[in-house]
């Protein structure tokens, strides 16, 4: 499998280009490619499913979308993520909230939805995402 790399830059100057066109649409597009992102991510961990969350991790960190990440029941605490940056006082990491919906929804066998209550992009001093489920199960 080939992976493409790009800078924390980059992609913030990519998100803005997307806003710049398509104003907040663009959040929902990117949590979309997240979701499609996670479900690779997730066939891979539940190959050894009792290590998933700790796999899940170790993927994560490879392809340099986070520096650290916990999950934590219904709260997914993150640092390092490659889509936070400077400040826009709201919450940036739209990829990676489909990433983890899709590993959560994933290994719970059932739809979530989930939702970045904390971003570093906002001030916060981490990125904190909470799932819920949304009752489409």
């Amino acid at each position: 499998m080939r992976f493409v790399k790009l800078s924390q830059r980059e992609f913030q100057e990519i998100r803005r280009l997307y806003e710049s066109v398509m104003s907040q649409a663009c959040c929902g597009l990117f949590y979309r490619e997240g979701m499609i992102l996670g479900e690779e991510i997730a066939k891979i961990a539940q190959q050894e499913s009792d290590n998933y969350f700790d796999i899940c991790a170790k993927l994560l960190r490879a392809r340099g979308w986070i520096e650290e990440i916990k999950f934590d029941g219904d709260l997914v605490y993150v640092s390092g993520s490659i889509e936070a940056g400077e400040s826009e006082d709201k919450p940036t990491c739209h990829r990676l909230r489909g990433i983890i919906q899709k590993i959560c929804e994933q290994h719970d066998h059932k739809r979530l939805h989930c939702e970045e209550i904390e971003c570093i992009s906002a001030g916060d001093k981490q990125c904190v995402f909470k799932l819920e489920g949304s009752g489409g199960d």
